[in-house]
């Protein structure tokens, strides 16, 4: 223990949150899960070839959920759940063995230091060893040697970090350029091909909505209907112990029997839709579906049980009716036509623009006339047009005069030129630049540590 910790005290300075460094990309990529078992001695898994021992493991979880609770605060209670703490476990073990390898390693001198500035622990700007005690026991719920071994691996995850993104750079126009997109404001004239404008018109009849039907109605086939026969155990021994089983060959009879396990069923449900409370993972429906009937699938863990799934039916989907999809072609072929219509008008502008027509008057061609807007930045939303990023950016590359390509989204067909292009505020970009490129920096590097976490848990497996 960093007993010298305790009686030392030191001015209140920024203490850097290690947390928020190492957590965010931890979260975005997952693992294995882990196996347990009640003696402490027992693999919970393997990393690099060598065993984890559960007691390594639950360290790791420990000190995660450490971590989990120096970012997220008084709400940690709140998002303990959506949070994946084990595959953070399995992150850190990998990230350590890494580290191990490189041979980084941290002093007790900068665990002490960092620590007596950690803000939580000081009272009147001054670490009191009072307030970390009790902030560890009723808080963190740790022994200080536990705190204080999970900080030493939290600064050795940092200079792994470090190390890793070390020569990550952003230069000024790429800051200048992420300034811009946020606060330069321009102008545009549009041509705008609205699939809702041309829909008003478009009234299909019955026997065209008919004809649709009996053309594609292998198209609306619903959605197969499984049975599966299913084990079901809580015992982490057993968890162990099945998989081997299956690989053996085992059909889920003989492993019923061998555990002494009760076979149940699913009940008939669509392939997409499992049975309601029942939280089967859509990938293990997969996985029961590309075997042979009767083969036991992989074991998966949902909640806290094991289960083994394997297809005692299957179902193939039905075609509805036509009364039950009439009202649905019917949409179907009103949004067919507008999108048809629009494309059709925006092409006949865009060859009037080929010849070297005027903008305003290119736009006849279609029966669509040219408008403009209000200048706008690219975060906002244009009238009639929606979100401006699409056309901000489109328009950013146009030099004076040059119409645009043909632009499309979920409402419609789109010609734009630019029309002018407000001034920014260089005072403004000046104050903001430094900000602004060590967001960009920041960012940029957990890029890249998020790519070195994913290529060292490959090495791991």
């Amino acid at each position: 223990m960093l007993r010298i910790l305790r009686n030392k005290k030191t001015a209140k300075k920024v203490w850097i949150i290690l947390a928020i460094i190492i957590i965010p990309a931890f979260t975005l990529w997952g693992f294995a899960g882990s196996g347990r078992d009640k003696e402490e001695n027992q693999p919970a898994g393997k990393i690099f070839g060598k065993n984890v021992s559960n007691l390594e493991f639950k360290k790791a979880l420990s000190a995660a959920q450490t971590s989990a609770i120096m970012q997220f605060g008084d709400d940690f209670p709140k998002v303990q759940k959506y949070l994946n703490l084990e595959s953070q476990a399995w992150e850190r073990l990998i990230l350590l063995e890494e580290a191990k390898r490189r041979k980084l390693n941290i002093d007790d001198q900068e665990v002490i230091k960092t620590i007596q500035m950690a803000p939580y622990f000081q009272k009147n700007s001054v670490f009191n060893n009072k307030t970390y005690v009790e902030i560890l026991r009723y808080v963190f719920r740790l022994q200080p040697r536990a705190f204080e071994e999970q900080m030493r691996q939290n600064l050795i995850l940092a200079k792994l970090y470090n190390l890793v993104t070390d020569n990550v750079k952003i230069d000024d126009n790429q800051i200048r350029q992420d300034w811009l997109k946020n606060n330069e404001e321009l102008s545009i004239y549009y041509i705008a091909g609205l699939f809702a404008e041309f829909a008003k018109k478009i009234k299909p009849g019955k026997k065209e909505i008919s004809a649709y039907y009996d053309k594609n109605k292998d198209a609306f086939i619903g959605p197969q209907s499984l049975n599966l026969e299913y084990l079901v155990t809580e015992s982490d021994t057993e968890s162990k112990k099945i998989p081997d089983l299956i690989n053996k060959g085992q059909s889920l009879e003989q492993i019923s029997k061998e555990f002494s396990l009760i076979k149940k069923e699913t009940g008939l449900f669509k392939q997409f839709a499992p049975p309601a409370g029942f939280k089967i993972p859509q990938e293990t429906i997969n996985s029961v579906l590309s075997l042979a009937p009767g083969k036991p699938s992989p074991m998966v863990k949902i909640d806290k049980a094991y289960y083994v799934f394997t297809l005692k039916e299957i179902q193939p989907g039905i075609i509805p009716e036509f009364s039950e999809l009439k009202d649905r072609i019917k949409e179907i072929i009103i949004r067919e036509q507008s999108r048809e219509t629009a494309k059709n008008k925006i092409n006949a502008c865009v060859e009037e623009l080929k010849k070297n027509k005027p903008f305003n008057r290119a736009s006849k061609a279609g029966g669509l006339k040219a408008e403009e807007t209000k200048f706008f930045k690219s975060t906002d939303t244009i009238d009639k047009l929606g979100q401006a990023k699409m056309f901000w950016e489109a328009a950013k590359k146009l030099n004076p005069e040059q119409a645009s390509g043909v632009l499309s989204d979920a409402n419609g067909f789109y010609l734009i030129k630019l029309k002018a292009v407000k001034p920014v505020d260089e005072d403004k970009f000046s104050k903001e630049k430094a900000a602004l490129g060590e967001k960009l920096l920041t960012q940029e590097k957990n890029k890249v540590f998020g790519q070195f976490i994913e290529e060292t848990k490959k090495k791991a497996q």
